[in-house]
Order: structure tokens, then C-alpha cells, then sequence
């Protein structure tokens, strides 16, 4: 449903703190028109935790109106709370999939972890995609957990992490002895993540790719065709890109790479900081390297 390639998008702000839909709009047609394979929306990359509910369904409403039916549009629905969760799935109601990470503040227990996708899978019209995160989340999924879930009704997929190559290979091996056929497997790292699609998974979940989208399309289609010494020279190309992403996160690098491109994201929301500005000079410098810096 959702693969090759799922572009996680930023989430642009007005000048009052408020949702910049029109700039979500230009994001969104970027990232399609370049001809990625999903939209996400309210993932990390899309700054979901410092969003109210209001906000958050503002953000899925104007992105499936951008969409217009090209892709599937993919939305977040984490929250500390199962009530919560629920909430926002409800008013997810113009995405086609949900995506929900385990946001908790009390590291989650594996059976507690399975019972929120077993209650949210119950409620939900659509279906969900489990988000694996333990950068973010503090809370980390086994193979054996994540096959727990899976094999609940309404699971479409998931997104999983690996700590390198052979982590993920790994790890990948384990879910398709285990995985229904009918579950899609995914992985996400905008630089690992790449080695999914090469060992057979059929999803990159990338939050780069919703904010320079061309080469990252390139480098899915080279995994898919099998041609593996391409794909992974043209991530290596992109190492600074990844390095930044690593070191920065996708939100406050996307507020600096969204004025380069004539994209207006607003402030980020306090207490997060802008990189220096050293940051948006070698910023510019990688995306008239990458020939997409737009008039």
C-alpha cells in the first residue's frame, strides 16, 4: 500500500504558532510531483508532540487535500495516553493509514505495548502501521513484539529500525518468518534505511526525503531494481545531508532548508532552537549541489 518510498513531511507554522497549511500544501506536491511512493504527516519529522489536537488534524486535512488521491497519505496518531490515541484517529479520518509510535513517559512494557495496538486496531476505521522509534520513544520493540503485533486484525504494517546493516538484516530475517504476508514491512534511517528495500522490505520510511525528495526517489528506485552498488553510492553522496539530519533532527533542519526553497516554515516551537548559521551555509551549499534550490 504504502512503498517504496514514504516521504515523512515537516510541519510548516504560521507567524502566530499556528498550522501553515499552504506551505504543507507545497511540500506535499514536491515531494508527489518528485515522485515518492506516500506522504506521512505527524511523525517525528512532523513535530507531532508539540501539536494539539486541533493542529493535528488541521495537518492531515490540508495533506490529503494537497494529495488529492496521487498517494497514500499516512498519519500520526501517537499520544501519551490510549484515550488520547483513539482521539486522534477519529480525526484522522481523510488519511488512508494511521501511524502510531509508542510516545509514553513510562517506558511501556511489552504486553502494555502490544495492548495499545490491540485496543487503537479494534477502534480504528483504517489501518495502522506500527512505528518502532526508540530514539524518540525510549521504548524499544523486539522482533518477537513486533510480530505480536502484527498478527493483529488491522495491522497494515510497520516501520522498524536497525542499529546497522546487519542489525537490520537481521532483523528483517526474523520479521518474515514470523510476519503475515498481507503485513508490510518497512524500515526507516535516511541512511540505513535503504537497506530494507535491498534485502526485501517493501517500505524506506525517510525524513529527508520529505524535504529534498529527487535524490532520495533516485536511490529507492536503484534499491528496487537490484542495483545495490548504486543505491548506496548515492546515499554515500548524500552523507552530509544524513549527517546534518543525524545531528540536527528533520524538524529544525527542514526550518532551515524550507526559506532556502521559498518555502515559508515559520518558528519552531519553543523550547527547540534553530541550528547557527553556519548551518544554513552549508545548507545552501548542499542544495545547489543537489541543483534544487528553486528561484
Amino acid at each position: 500500500m504504502l512503498g517504496p518510498l514514504v516521504a515523512y513531511l515537516p510541519t510548516p507554522r504560521t507567524a502566530d504558532g499556528g498550522v501553515g497549511a499552504e506551505s504543507l500544501g507545497v511540500l506535499v506536491d514536491r515531494a508527489v510531483s518528485a515522485g515518492v511512493d506516500g506522504i506521512a504527516v505527524l511523525g517525528s519529522s512532523g513535530g507531532f508532540a508539540y501539536l494539539d489536537r486541533a493542529q493535528r488534524r488541521t495537518v492531515v486535512d490540508a495533506a490529503a487535500e494537497a494529495v488529492d488521491g496521487r498517494v497514500p497519505v499516512l498519519a500520526g496518531i501517537g499520544a501519551l495516553t490510549t484515550r488520547a490515541v483513539l482521539e486522534h484517529a477519529d480525526d484522522a479520518s481523510r488519511a488512508d493509514a494511521l501511524l502510531l509510535g509508542t510516545s509514553a513517559y513510562l517506558p511501556l512494557t511489552p504486553d502494555e505495548v502490544v495492548g495499545l495496538y490491540r485496543d487503537v486496531t479494534a477502534h480504528a476505521a483504517r489501518p495502522v502501521w506500527a512505528y518502532h522509534n526508540p530514539r524518540t520513544t525510549g521504548v524499544e520493540m523486539s522482533t518477537e513484539t513486533l510480530a505480536r503485533i502484527a498478527a493483529l486484525d488491522g495491522i497494515g504494517g510497520f516501520k522498524d529500525r536497525g542499529t546497522d546493516a546487519a542489525d537490520l538484516r537481521r532483523r528483517y530475517d526474523a520479521h518474515r518468518a514470523a510476519v503475515p504476508d498481507d503485513v508490510e514491512i518497512g524500515f526507516s534511517g535516511d541512511a540505513l534505511g535503504v537497506e530494507g528495500l535491498l534485502v526485501g522490505a517493501r517500505t524506506w520510511h525517510c525524513g529527508l526525503a520529505g524535504i529534498i525528495p529527487e535524490p532520495f526517489v533516485a536511490i529507492a528506485a536503484a534499491a528496487v531494481a537490484g542495483d545495490r552498488a548504486g543505491a548506496l553510492a548515492a546515499v554515500e553522496r548524500l552523507r552530509p545531508w544524513t549527517d546534518l539530519a543525524a545531528t540536527w533532527g528533520a524538524a529544525r533542519l527542514a526550518a532551515v532548508v524550507g526559506p532556502l526553497l521559498g518555502i515559508e516554515m515559520g518558528d519552531l516551537p519553543r523550547p527547540l532552537l534553530m541550528p547557527p548559521p553556519g548551518v544554513r551555509d552549508q545548507v545552501a551549499a548542499r542544495l545547489e549541489d543537489l541543483t534544487v534550490l528553486r528561484a
